[in-house]
C-alpha cells in the first residue's frame, strides 16, 4: 500500500512553538529552538510509527500574499504578525528536510492549503492513500474515502483521522463537498472571511440540510423566514466571496506527481551539522554514523492501521527503544543508607502542600534501583533524612519538605532540588520533571503525572500506577542532578547564586510552614460594606442608562455604551465583533461620561471582593487556622520571588480600599507585626550601577530624590518645587528605569508628548550618568544578548537584536531594567538568608511570615520587639554595599495596614 503524508507546515511549526511556550529551548547563543524542536520530534514520531512510503512538506509562500488577497484586500487582516522566533526557525526546518531528503513544496501565490489540496487530488485517481497532517478544519472539505485528514494529539486526547463519515459527523452534513458552503455561511474569523453576518454554524449546517448548497440557499431565499432570509438576501455577494476565499484549491499548476515524494535515506552528515548547530542533543544520538547519502528508496513497511503520534505536548508515552519504567526495589533502602545520593519524590494529591493528601513517597539510588513506600511505612524515611553526609535530590524540595514535616519526619539531610538548579541555567517557563527529562536526558520519556487528567482533577491513582510514577519521579530526579550541575558549568552560573536560591529554599520552606493570622471578622465586615456600595453604584448605573444590565457582562456593557448611548461610533471591535470593553479602552471615557466610572468602579470593588476579601478566609487551612501562601522561587524571569494562593505581590496598595485588605493580616496574640521594606531601591540602585555623581549626591546628603530631581529638572530650589514638580519627577524617576516613552509619560501624567518630552530631556541633562548607563547596557546587551544582576544573575534577551522595532524596544527596555528589578530581588533573598540565620542562631520566637516586593512582615513577640528591629534593619540595609546605601524603614502594629 502506498501510504503518502501531506504535511501542513505552518500549522504543525505553530503548533510546536506555542506548546513550548512554558518551556521553551534556546541554544547557548541564545537561539530559540521550541519551533525547530517540536516540528522535528512531531515529524521522527511521525516517520517511526506510520512508516510512510512518500512524505512532502508543504509552505505557504515566503512572501506571504496568495491569489486570495487579489481578491479580498482583507484576507487574514487583523491576524497578528509571525513571531520573530517562527521566522528565524524557518530556514533551519527548511535545512534539516533538505538533509533528510524530505522534499519542501511551496508555489508562490497559494498557500499550502491549495498545495495539499492539488496533490491530495492527483494522488486520489491512483493507488494512494492520502494522509493530510494538519489541524486546520478546512481541509474538511478535500476528504474522499482515500484521502484523509490526519490530526496531531492534542491535550492527551491522541492523534484522528477523520474519514468521509467523520467530517460529515462532526458538523452534521451530508457530505464533506458541503464544508466549504458550510465555511462560506458562517466565515472564518482567523482568515479574516466574512461570511454571512448573524449565521453560525448551527443556522448554516440547518440551511444547508434543507437546500443542500449556498448555490440553492440563495436560490430559495424568498422561502427562508424572518430575519434570517434579509441577511442572506443583503449579503449574497459577500457569502459567494466567501465561497470562493475557502475553496481550497485543487488544480493548481504544479510540476510534481505523488510518485516523486518517494522516502529516501537522510544525509547523516548533513543533519548531524545542524543538530549540532541546534544543540539537539537527543537527535544527534538517533543518528547512524556519518556516511554518504544513498539515492534509493526506502522499502516499505507492512501496511497496517494507521497509529498516533505520541506528540512531544501531550502524556509523552515511551519511545520505541525505551522500555516500560519497572522499578526494582529489592535491597534499596538498604544502599540508600549509605549512598551518597538519593533521590525522593512524596507522592500527595492536592495543589497545596499544607492541604494536600499524602499518599506515598519514593526513593531511588540508582536507574530502576527504586522504592516506593505507601503512607503507613513513610517513618522508614526519618533515617535516611537524618544523614549529614546524604544529599537527597528532588525535583520539588520545599514540596517534599512540607508534606513530610507534616507527617513527622524531620528533614536534616543535605538537598539539591533540579527543578531550582536548572532555572538558574534557563529562567523563562516552567520547567516540569518530564520536560527536563526530555531535554537533560537525552530525549527520555517520563509519565508525566502533572499533565495526566487524573491528577489534574486531584484524583488518586491506583497503587500499581502510583509505585512505578512515583518510583519513576525519584529515579529521574537522581539522574537529573549531575545534568543540572554540567548545565550550569556550561551557562557560568555563578557559585554565590546557586549558594544562595539553595540556602533560600528552607527559608521559604519555614515561611510556608508558619503561615499567618487573619482576622475574618474585619474581612465579613468590609465585604458587607463594599457589596452595598457596588450595589449602590449599579442603581445609579442603571438610571444613567436607563434600565438594568449585567455590569460583569463586557458584552452587555459595550453594548449599552457604544450600541444605545453611543460614546463613540468608532470604538474597538473584539474578534467577536462584539465592542471592547477592556479597562484599557474604557479610560479614556471615564473623565467625559459618568457611567464610565461608575463601571470602573464596580469593576474595581467586585474584583477586590472575588480575589481577595471573600476569597482569603476559604484559604484558611482548617488544622492550623492560618493562611499558608505557596513562595514560588523559579516563577519569574528576573529572579523576584513570587506567591500563590493567596498572590500576596497583588494585594492593591494604591488606593484606600485595597490598603484595607492588609487590616485583616494580624499578629499572633502577644506579638506585633514588624513590616521593614527598602526606600526606592532601584532608584538608589541605579544611582550606584550608574555612577551618576548628581544622584549619588542626592541620596548621600539624604534629600527627597524627588524634590532634589524636580529641583533640577525645573531649575528651582529644593523649597520652591511645588507638589505637581515633584509629582512629575517621581513620574519620571520611577518610568524611565522601566524604559517609559514620551506618549507614555505624557499618558501617565496627563501633559502634552511635548512637555513630557521636555520632561525627560531635563532628566536626562539632570542625570547624564544615567542616560550613559542606559545607552551602553543596551549596547552590551545586543552584543550579549544577556545583561546581568549585581550577584551576575542573567536575564537572556534573544530579541535584543531583533528586526522587529517592537520586539527589540521591548527587549531593550528589558535590558535597562533587569539589572535592577533583578538585582533588588537578590539583595532581599541574601537579607532573608541572613535574618533567618540570626534567628535561629540566637533561638528568637519571632517568625517571617511574608515577602512582598520589596518589604518583610514578620511576627514578633512583645519582649523580642526591640531586639528584631535592630536585627532586621541591620541584615536588609547591610544585604549589599554600593556607593549608594540602602535605607530601610520599619513599622511595628497589630495588623498590616498599620504597621506598613
Amino acid at each position: 500500500m502506498k501510504k503518502l503524508f501531506l504535511l501542513d507546515a505552518y500549522a504543525l511549526i505553530y503548533r510546536a512553538y506555542y506548546a513550548m511556550m512554558r518551556t521553551p529551548r534556546f541554544t547557548s547563543k541564545g537561539l530559540n529552538t521550541s519551533a525547530i524542536f517540536g516540528f522535528v520530534n512531531t515529524l521522527e514520531d511521525l516517520l517511526r510509527k506510520e512508516a510512510p512510503t512518500h512524505l512532502a512538506v508543504c509552505f505557504d509562500p515566503s512572501g506571504g500574499k496568495t491569489f486570495r488577497h487579489e481578491m479580498f484586500d482583507a484576507y487574514k487582516a487583523g491576524r497578528a504578525k509571525q513571531p520573530e522566533d517562527i521566522t528565524l526557525s524557518i530556514p533551519y526546518i527548511k535545512r534539516i528536510l533538505r538533509a533528510m531528503n524530505i522534499p519542501v513544496v511551496e508555489v508562490p501565490g497559494y498557500e499550502a492549503d491549495d498545495v495539499i489540496g492539488t496533490l491530495a487530488h492527483r494522488a486520489s485517481q491512483t493507488d494512494f492513500t492520502t494522509y493530510m497532517m494538519t489541524l486546520d478544519k478546512d481541509y474538511g472539505q478535500l476528504v474522499r474515502p482515500n484521502v484523509l485528514m490526519y490530526r496531531p494529539a492534542l491535550k492527551g486526547q491522541g492523534f484522528e483521522v477523520r474519514g468521509p463519515q467523520e467530517v460529515c459527523d462532526l458538523y452534521g452534513l451530508k457530505s464533506t463537498a458541503q464544508v466549504i458552503d458550510l465555511l462560506a455561511l458562517e466565515g472564518d474569523k482567523s482568515d479574516n472571511v466574512p461570511g454571512c453576518p448573524g449565521v453560525g454554524e448551527k443556522t448554516a449546517v440547518g440551511l444547508l440540510l434543507q437546500y443542500g448548497s449556498v448555490d440553492e440557499i440563495l436560490a430559495n431565499v424568498q422561502n427562508i423566514k424572518g430575519k434570517l432570509a434579509e441577511k442572506i438576501a443583503d449579503n449574497r455577494d459577500q457569502i459567494l466571496l466567501s465561497r470562493d476565499l475557502v475553496t481550497i484549491r485543487t488544480d493548481i499548476n504544479i510540476d510534481l506527481q505523488p510518485d516523486d515524494f518517494v522516502r529516501r535515506e537522510a544525509d547523516a552528515a548533513a543533519l548531524r551539522e545542524v543538530y549540532e548547530e541546534l544543540e539537539f542533543r537527543s537527535f544527534l544520538l538517533k543518528l547512524p554514523a556519518t556516511k554518504e547519502p544513498a539515492d534509493t528508496a526506502i522499502t516499505p513497511a507492512p501496511a497496517e492501521a494507521v497509529e498516533g503520534l505520541g506528540g512531544l505536548f501531550d502524556l509523552l508515552p515511551e519511545a520505541e527503544t525505551q522500555p516500560l519504567y519497572a522499578p526494582k526495589p529489592a535491597g534499596v533502602m538498604e544502599e540508600a543508607l549509605s549512598a551518597p545520593f538519593v533521590g525522593l519524590t512524596v507522592y500527595a494529591v492536592g495543589a497545596e502542600p499544607m492541604t494536600a493528601e499524602i499518599l506515598g513517597a519514593a526513593i531511588a539510588v540508582a536507574p530502576e534501583r527504586a522504592l516506593y513506600l505507601p503512607t503507613a511505612r513513610l517513618g522508614e524515611l526519618q533515617p535516611l533524612l537524618s544523614r549529614p553526609d546524604v544529599t537527597v535530590v528532588s525535583t520539588d524540595c520545599k514540596r517534599d519538605m512540607l508534606l513530610l514535616r507534616r507527617v513527622a519526619i524531620d528533614w536534616k539531610a543535605e538537598f539539591f532540588d533540579v527543578t531550582l538548579g536548572y532555572y538558574l541555567v534557563q529562567p523563562e517557563g516552567r520547567k516540569l520533571p518530564a520536560d527536563l527529562a526530555f531535554t537533560l536526558l537525552d530525549g527520555y520519556r517520563m509519565i508525566d503525572f502533572e499533565r495526566a487528567p487524573k491528577v489534574k482533577k486531584c484524583a488518586a491513582i491506583d497503587a500499581d500506577e502510583a509505585e512505578v510514577v512515583v518510583s519513576q519521579r525519584a529515579d529521574i530526579a537522581l539522574r537529573l542532578r549531575q545534568p543540572v550541575i554540567e548545565a550550569q558549568k556550561q551557562a557560568e552560573v555563578p557559585a554565590e547564586l546557586r549558594r544562595l536560591e539553595h540556602d533560600l529554599l528552607p527559608v521559604l520552606t519555614e515561611m510556608e510552614w508558619t503561615g499567618v493570622r487573619i482576622d475574618p471578622t474585619i474581612l465579613q465586615e468590609l465585604s458587607a460594606s463594599l457589596t452595598a456600595r457596588c450595589e449602590a453604584l449599579e442603581e445609579e448605573i442603571y438610571a444613567l442608562a436607563g434600565h438594568p444590565f449585567n455590569t460583569a457582562s463586557p458584552a452587555q456593557v459595550g453594548e449599552v455604551l457604544f450600541g444605545e448611548m453611543q460614546l463613540d461610533t468608532k470604538v474597538k471591535r473584539t474578534k467577536t465583533g462584539s465592542f471592547s470593553t477592556t479597562e484599557e479602552v474604557l479610560e479614556k471615557y471615564r473623565a467625559k461620561w459618568p457611567i464610565v466610572d461608575l463601571i470602573l468602579q464596580v469593576r474595581g470593588l467586585k474584583k477586590l471582593l472575588a480575589t481577595y476579601i471573600n476569597a482569603l478566609p476559604e484559604l484558611v487551612v482548617p488544622t492550623t487556622g492560618r493562611i499558608h501562601s505557596t513562595f514560588n522561587q523559579t516563577g519569574t524571569v528576573t529572579g523576584r520571588l513570587s506567591s500563590s494562593n493567596p498572590n500576596l505581590q497583588n494585594i492593591p496598595v494604591r488606593t484606600d480600599l485595597g490598603r484595607e485588605i492588609r487590616r485583616a493580616f494580624v499578629a499572633d496574640p502577644g506579638c506585633l507585626l514588624l513590616a521593614a521594606d527598602y526606600s526606592q531601591i532601584e532608584l538608589r540602585l541605579m544611582a550606584d550601577i550608574s555612577g551618576d555623581p548628581a544622584m549619588i549626591e542626592a541620596f548621600g546628603q539624604g534629600e527627597d530624590i524627588h524634590r532634589a530631581t524636580a529641583a533640577k529638572i525645573y531649575h528651582r530650589s529644593l523649597d520652591e518645587v511645588t507638589d505637581t514638580e515633584r509629582r512629575n519627577a517621581k513620574t519620571a524617576n520611577f518610568g524611565i528605569i522601566y524604559g517609559i516613552s514620551a506618549f507614555g509619560l505624557s499618558e501617565r501624567l496627563g501633559i502634552s508628548r511635548a512637555e513630557a518630552k521636555m520632561l525627560i530631556d531635563g532628566y536626562f541633562n539632570t542625570y547624564p550618568g544615567v542616560k550613559q548607563y542606559m545607552d551602553n547596557t543596551v549596547l552590551q546587551a545586543r552584543e550579549k544578548e544577556y545583561v546581568c544582576t549585581v550577584m551576575n544573575r542573567r536575564r537572556m534577551l534573544p530579541d535584543i537584536n531583533s528586526r522587529n522595532a517592537v520586539v527589540r524596544g521591548y527587549a531593550e527596555r528589558n535590558a535597562i531594567n533587569a539589572p535592577l528589578q533583578g538585582s533588588a530581588a537578590d539583595i532581599i533573598k541574601v537579607a532573608m538568608v541572613h535574618i533567618q540565620h540570626e534567628i535561629e542562631q540566637r533561638g528568637l520566637r519571632s517568625k517571617m511570615l511574608m515577602q512582598v516586593h520589596d518589604e518583610l512582615v514578620f511576627n514578633v513577640p512583645m519582649d523580642e520587639v526591640e531586639l528584631m528591629q535592630e536585627l532586621v534593619e541591620r541584615q536588609m540595609s547591610q544585604a549589599y554595599r554600593g556607593r549608594v546605601a540602602l535605607t530601610v524603614s520599619t513599622g511595628l502594629a497589630s495588623n498590616w495596614l498599620d504597621a506598613h
